[in-house]
């Protein structure tokens, strides 16, 4: 298989209004596969002309088009059939989300792609069966809540997992009955650009979808500012969340934001420690450690902590580095997204260093030219990491886990709540009382309990506490409800 058979030869295009079209100023940019930092596609870039444009489109297909006059059976319908056209080209979106974000192609096309696909079933189903409530009130009436579509919706998407969190969000925007402009990572746009296809071939009414590129601070502050659009939803980190905050104040629109993460996970002396190795070197070094929820502040019990710092050493030191698609030759660690990126998280290296945390392993660029050609960085761990270091408090979002031992269950809990981050955490032990106590105290809004990441990610989604996100998750964050109250009793008067 060559992965760059699948990739066009003319710029990927912006898709306004069901036409795909050159952006207005004609400008392009490099795609480059974080591996070796070649570039190996254009995308043109888009700029407010062409956002305003999607914006306009979006609105009409919303209030005027047949989109919402579609009955939810017959937006499910549409919706499942872009995800049969996605699972018809599943190894075409495998391939080129591999090469753009550096992933791992068989971790791409065995998990993401199908929970992509599986975003679009589930959604297709989910707007069939979005209820509202009778709430009880005074006699002689009858109170309904209802749930609404908010209207035009702005997606503004990440680079770290562009096709299956796009998919997962945009399924569930369109089920909800929204129309929606998205707004793609600049370094990671192509997976959305060419998902532009298959709703264009599913037949989804113009305007419905939209795909714009672009900065953020271009793109996404006309959406969150612009007066057409209901709401807008933004995956990153809470620097942009924050930004996107004042930004919003003068439309006062919904926003809902999933930010940053800084994940505590906690290992108690009872568990099976061979076992639970391979889950904490696993919960910070899937997709090189650049997933919001990763584990990166494993909590672990102080009569256990050398012995399982020095098998987690092993354990770490085991993993390959290398192109996503040699996964004959055992590669099970890619990449960085850039060279910034990279440079960042080098940088906090050597802040841990200099705080005095141990160095257990990594924390050395590769010796190796083809490597070097790339964005990666070595798996890195830190011991004896204490709660004032930097390392400890900031997303540092790559390969990098701080390590801080802990004597009884309520110092661990003190730890894992020291950040200002609260997206997701874990907890190891046989004891499940006590699996239950900490998993109930640990202030983040998901928990695995012997085990790590979620295994219901589409069904059952986490929201965000403190600095980690704002909004409620799954479909009806994109949605607003109404509560309407009916006169049942006849001849009745308004009280003198």
């Amino acid at each position: 298989m060559n992965p760059y058979s699948f990739v066009k030869e003319e710029p990927y295009k912006l898709y306004i209004n069901g036409e795909f079209v050159e952006s207005e100023s004609g400008v392009t940019f490099d795609v480059n596969n974080p591996y070796n930092n070649q570039c190996f596609a254009k995308a043109y870039k888009g700029g407010v002309a062409d956002v305003e444009k999607a914006i306009i489109a979006a609105r009409k297909a919303f209030d005027e088009g047949p989109w919402g006059a579609m009955s939810d059976k017959e937006r499910g319908q549409l919706i499942s059939k872009a995800g049969d056209i996605l699972e018809r080209r599943q190894e075409e979106f495998a391939c080129i989300e591999t090469l753009e974000c550096g992933k791992l192609y068989m971790s791409v096309l065995h998990y993401e792609v199908p929970m992509s696909i599986d975003a679009f079933k589930y959604f297709s189903i989910k707007a069939r069966c979005i209820e509202g409530k009778v709430v009880p009130c005074e006699s002689g009436h009858l109170n309904m809540v209802k749930w609404y579509p908010h209207g035009v919706v702005g997606e503004i998407l990440p680079w770290n997992g562009p096709l299956m969190m796009g998919c997962q969000k945009i399924s569930a925007i369109l089920a909800a009955g929204n129309t929606v402009v998205v707004k793609p990572s600049s370094m990671a746009s192509l997976s959305m650009m060419l998902l532009a296809e298959v709703f264009d071939e599913a037949g989804f009414p113009p305007g419905v979808f939209n795909v714009v590129t672009g900065s953020g601070a271009v793109i996404g502050d006309v959406l969150v500012k612009s007066p057409l659009v209901d709401m807008v939803s933004m995956t990153g980190g809470t620097d942009t969340g924050k930004h996107i905050i004042e930004a919003s104040k003068d439309t006062v629109k919904d926003i809902a934001l999933e930010l940053g993460g800084k994940s505590p996970n906690i290992v108690f002396d009872d568990v099976d420690i061979d076992e639970v190795v391979k889950w904490a070197r696993f919960g910070f070094t899937l997709n090189a450690g650049q997933v919001c929820v990763s584990g990166t502040r494993l909590i672990l019990q102080r009569n256990i902590y050398e012995e399982f710092l020095d098998k987690l050493k092993v354990e770490c030191e085991s993993m390959t580095p290398g192109d996503g698609f040699d996964y004959k030759k055992g590669v099970n660690l890619s990449s960085l997204i850039s060279k910034s990126h990279a440079s960042n998280v080098w940088k906090y290296i050597e802040k841990g260093k200099e705080a005095g945390a141990r160095l257990i392993t990594g924390g050395i660029p590769y010796n190796d030219e083809e490597l070097n050609k790339g964005n990666f960085v070595p798996v890195t761990v830190f011991a004896d990491v204490t709660c004032d270091m930097d390392i400890f408090q900031e997303e540092i979002f790559g390969p990098v886990l701080c390590v801080t031992p802990f004597d009884t269950e309520e110092e661990a809990i003190k730890i894992a709540n020291a950040t200002d981050f609260g997206l997701a955490g874990g907890v190891f032990t046989k004891d499940i009382k006590r699996a239950l106590r900490v998993a109930d105290a640990i202030k983040s809004g998901q928990i695995y309990v012997n085990t790590y990441f979620s295994k219901g990610i589409i069904e059952s989604p986490g929201t965000g506490w403190k600095e980690s996100g704002l909004g409620v998750a799954g479909i009806h964050k994109y949605m607003i409800s109404k509560t309407i109250f009916f006169n049942m009793v006849d001849e009745s008067y308004p009280p003198a």
